[in-house]
């Protein structure tokens, strides 16, 4: 995933440049005369210090305000080799900024700032607290320094472009965005230097104890990609895959879209469970790099953000699109390179994850700007990912693929919106496509389409069909298919639906015996609830779920409480299960016996037989019998509880689960019938 500007970096502008240069954060960011940072970063992750200077290069006049974190001290500001001593101003929380004059010509500025400080410890949390927030941190085994958190001098507008060299310990390898210029060890230390030349929003530093692998992959008319591997020494089994895995995506997407915009793209490990994608790299947890699915899906996920989200911005005021076109293009589209099946599987996924927001929680996808918890996450990934779908299907694939290219060709490293975005596809396509984008993007919910008539007869030249589709107000317009089975096989017809009631009349040429809408789920739509069992989702993802611990021992209650905030995107407290009211959807916790327990004397449904009391833990989703959602986390032990805590939140689309240790040894979804109307056939 990308990451959006941080906001304090437009409090910067706002506050004190007063004539230094036009809003950096323009529609054609590479048009500008942007500012130039040129740091000299000295990390000691042992002792957590970090000592730099950096050279400001600006055009402007009047103020110019630079912020840095309150963890550091400026200790020197040079304004064209004159040293000046302005005093902090605007008092924040979390930082410091100062003012400097530049005059009233408009002419070139050096401004020079020496600071130093001590950056947090790495964290001791769980996978969503990591999530939630990252400040500077250093550490022995690995350190990471997120863009937007002030551990560089943070001036003016979103973009700029930099140079930055780094010093390290020789035992230590580290790296930000950019293109590598120079590396080398002496002196008892390691030291490199980047560029990044295109406008740039942040500057992400990452460093650890690294064995470094490279590859070369050869480019037509350019110099080759450099891809490397950051990996501690232990996983350096898997550097080769994931190098070659690397190579497979860039080819990918640079034949998909256009030639990869950067010199290099490389893959960072860190001690933390989390992953970001910055422009030339992504940076995972080892233990996340490790999981074997990690290579086919969130990899190529990473690599293409950098030609959506990092090679053409965002324009986060008017909706983050970038995630829901890379979800389409790298999540989804695996999926489909695995067979019709499994793509069809997804669809049906991703399709029970909507149906699972709870209500008042949806929001339009234009207002999606980050993920930052389960909801946001279905809203701008899931959804997103539908829209690309269902206009490729309007559009067909060859002029689909073209509007994406033109798309790039038309916006490389400016910020784009939603509307160029539709643009792009409406100029290769002459179609108009604003009602399609309004509708998809502006409203919450999704349509419920369903079948309220249907008959069938025969005809001089066959048979015939007449379907009756209804839908909720107010009406959604989509191209909805429908099936019809026939004793021959399937025919499938498009219905372009607009109106809350309409019939359609079908011709089909052999006799039909019943009609099924959107049978492969290839529209954005409401299921029906045939077509939707108990997932875990349905309960992590609503506020008004409660979480009752069914043990009363004081280790299972917390670990119950850590496992709920891992789980749930609105964790409260902890209840005993003799409060608990019955009117609310459950997360129930505990151990095995006393699970059991509590389903008889609180009238659910029991332990079903398809988990028994299998493997060191099981997990089910139910409806109680008020309609209400449920999930049960119910285990042998305190240790196999808390061994769930970092992969159970993964599971969200799961009806049941059985874990050994943590690992999940079986899953799957509760079957369902999805609706079919049946015809009888009639006489003419």
């Amino acid at each position: 995933m990308t990451r959006p500007a941080v906001a304090f970096l437009s409090l910067c502008l706002a506050a004190g440049l007063t004539g230094a240069w036009p809003d950096i954060a323009v529609r054609d960011a590479a048009a500008q005369t942007l500012p130039h940072h040129d740091l000299r970063v000295r990390l000691d992750p042992a002792t957590r210090e970090l000592v730099a200077e950096d050279a400001i290069a600006l055009e402007g006049s009047g103020d110019v305000t630079f912020a840095l974190d309150r963890r550091f001290a400026v200790e020197q500001v040079l304004v064209g080799g004159v040293r000046v001593s302005p005093a902090p101003q605007f008092p924040h929380a979390h930082r410091n900024e100062w003012r400097i004059p530049l005059g009233h010509a408009r002419q070139a500025h050096t401004i020079m700032v020496r600071y130093r400080g001590r950056v947090d410890a790495l964290p001791a949390a769980g996978h969503r607290e990591v999530l939630r927030g990252l400040p500077p941190m250093a550490d022995p085994r690995g350190s990471f320094l997120p863009g937007g958190t002030g551990w560089y001098p943070e001036v003016g507008g979103t973009f700029f472009t930099y140079r930055l060299s780094l010093d390290l310990p020789a035992d230590q390898r580290g790296l930000v965005p950019g293109r590598l210029i120079d590396e080398r060890s002496e002196g008892g230390r390691y030291r490199a230097t980047f560029a990044f030349a295109r406008p740039a929003e942040s500057i992400d530093l990452v460093a650890g104890p690294y064995q470094v692998r490279e590859r070369l992959l050869p480019r037509e008319g350019a110099d080759p990609l450099r891809l490397r591997t950051y990996f501690y020494a232990e996983m350096s089994d898997l550097a080769d895959d994931y190098l070659a895995a690397v190579a497979g995506y860039v080819t990918l997407y640079s034949r998909w879209i256009g030639a990869y915009p950067f010199t290099e793209f490389s893959v960072v490990a860190g001690p933390l469970p989390t992953g970001f994608g910055m422009p030339t790299l992504t940076y995972m947890g080892a233990e996340v790099l490790r999981l074997p699915f990690i290579r086919g899906s969130s990899l190529g996920h990473e690599v293409l953000h950098n030609w959506w989200g990092n090679g053409v911005y965002a324009d986060f005021d008017r909706g983050n699109w970038s995630e829901g076109v890379t979800a389409f293009m790298a999540d989804y589209t695996y999926k489909e390179q695995q067979g019709p099946d499994a793509a069809r599987d997804t669809r049906l996924e991703l399709l029970r994850d909507i149906a699972a927001i709870p209500p008042g929680q949806d929001a339009p996808l234009r207002r999606f700007t980050s993920r930052s918890h389960g909801t946001s996450q279905i809203v701008g990934y899931h959804k997103g990912t539908f829209v690309f779908l269902m206009l490729r299907d309007l559009l067909g694939t060859s002029v689909f693929d073209e509007g994406l290219r033109r798309f790039w060709r038309d916006q490389q490293f400016r910020v784009a919106s939603w509307a160029d975005l539709a643009r792009a596809f409406e100029e290769v396509s002459g179609r108009k496509l604003d009602r399609f984008f309004d509708q998809w993007l502006s409203r919450t919910g999704a349509p419920r389409f369903r079948i309220e008539a249907a008959r069938s007869a025969r005809t001089e030249s066959g048979h015939r069909v007449w379907i009756t589709v209804g839908q909720d107000a107010p009406a959604f317009a989509a191209t909805v298919p429908v099936a019809v089975a026939t004793p021959t096989g399937r025919t499938e017809h498009q219905l372009d639906v607009s109106g809350l009631r309409q019939e359609f009349v079908l011709d089909v040429p052999a006799r039909p015996e019943s009609v099924s809408l959107d049978p492969d789920f290839r529209v954005l739509r409401h299921l029906d609830p045939a077509e939707m069992p108990p997932i875990l989702r349905q309960v992590t993802v609503d506020p008004a779920t409660v979480t009752i611990a069914a043990s009363t021992a004081e280790t299972v209650r917390g670990s119950a409480a850590d496992l709920a905030r891992a789980l749930l995107d609105y964790p409260h407290a902890i209840g005993d299960a003799a409060a608990w009211q019955g009117h609310r959807p459950l997360l129930l916790i505990g151990l095995s016996e006393d699970v059991d327990r509590f389903l008889t004397r609180a009238n659910l449904p029991p332990r079903p037989q398809r988990v028994g009391a299998r493997g060191s833990a099981q997990v089910w989703a139910a409806s109680q019998p008020n309609g209400k959602a449920m999930v049960v986390v119910s285990a042998e032990s305190v240790d196999a509880l808390r061994a769930l805590l970092r992969p159970l939140p993964h599971y969200g689309r799961q009806s049941y689960l059985i874990f050994e240790g943590p690992r999940a040894v079986e899953r799957g979804v509760w079957p369902t019938q999805p609706p079919t109307w049946r015809l009888a056939e009639e006489r003419p």
